[in-house]
């Protein structure tokens, strides 16, 4: 088998991660502060990384430091944003709006990379622009909420850190940059804790609630995911990464109705689905698939 099919199939995998921990997380800030606990999931993250692959450290240079910094701060503000932004929406509308960066991926290389953008993908904005209409409208204000705002935001900062691992990956060593990436994050959450909410904050909480979601986003949500995230760029373009994105929503409602019992409105589902199919958009190859039906007929 391909190594690029092996690391598509762990990407899925990742995705349920990630989609899980959408209502754990929105549990786990009931009783913390939402940069608290960035702080012990980071930490956690990057202790683990580093503990699984201490060989690694040796090989963390300046540059690898470098580019682990650049890379790591779109993904603070990312997480930062999203994780903040669940205080105030479903884990359902998260995890289909944080879906958008899959379509802001291919239109940032436009403005960045100045690389030309498919007619298919403004088709598939479009479609996906409705969907984030009619989940704004399920809102009891009639629009977006200020959760609504802030996931955007971060779906925004993960479109850059997308583009960015997959810059700098070929060019410092992929394990190290992680690492780098995630002590990045957990300093600047630490940081934001101090200077916003002072030392008593970095106390840890005895809450099992809380230590379940840190762990499980810890651990699999963040040291797993970016760590084959990272190291599949090597192999895949930013495009077919993005296509494994299109899993965590499904697996986010789901999660969020068993373990938290969170009521999924039909403007949810019905904008959930145009922001699917704007992703299916995106990513499929319609040239390919109608040039083969043209040679069998």
């Amino acid at each position: 088998m391909k190594k690029s099919r092996i690391y598509l199939a762990l990407l899925v995998m990742g995705t349920a991660f990630w989609g899980i921990s959408f209502p754990l997380v929105k549990d786990g800030l009931n009783v913390v502060h939402p940069y608290s606990f960035l702080l012990y999931r980071f930490c956690l993250a990057a202790i683990v990384l580093s503990v699984l692959f201490y060989n690694h450290l040796k090989r963390i240079n300046w540059q690898t430091v470098k580019y682990g910094i650049l890379v790591g701060i779109p993904l603070f503000l990312a997480i930062l944003f999203q994780t903040v932004g669940l205080q105030y929406t479903s884990s359902a509308n998260a995890s289909f709006i944080s879906g958008m960066d899959v379509l802001l991926i291919p239109v940032l290389k436009l403005f960045i990379f100045k690389k030309s953008v498919k007619p298919k993908t403004w088709v598939a904005c479009s479609v996906a622009l409705v969907g984030l209409y009619i989940i704004a409208m399920s809102s009891e204000n009639g629009g977006f909420n200020t959760g609504d705002l802030y996931v955007l935001g971060g779906a925004l900062a993960f479109g850059f850190y997308v583009l960015l691992v997959g810059k700098y990956t070929a060019k410092a060593e992929t394990i190290s940059m992680v690492i780098v990436q995630l002590y990045t994050c957990a300093v600047a959450y630490a940081v934001l804790v101090v200077s916003v909410l002072g030392t008593d904050q970095l106390m840890l909480p005895a809450d099992g609630g809380v230590w379940k979601a840190v762990l499980f986003t810890g651990v699999l949500a963040t040291a797993y995911m970016y760590g084959i995230q990272n190291i599949s760029q090597k192999f895949i373009e930013e495009e077919k990464i993005a296509l494994t994105y299109l899993c965590e929503p499904v697996f986010a409602v789901i999660a969020a109705y068993f373990l938290i019992n969170e009521t999924i409105t039909i403007y949810t589902v019905i904008g959930g689905i145009c922001i699917l199919s704007a992703m299916f958009i995106s990513e499929f190859n319609f040239k390919k698939k109608f040039h083969l039906k043209s040679i069998h007929q």
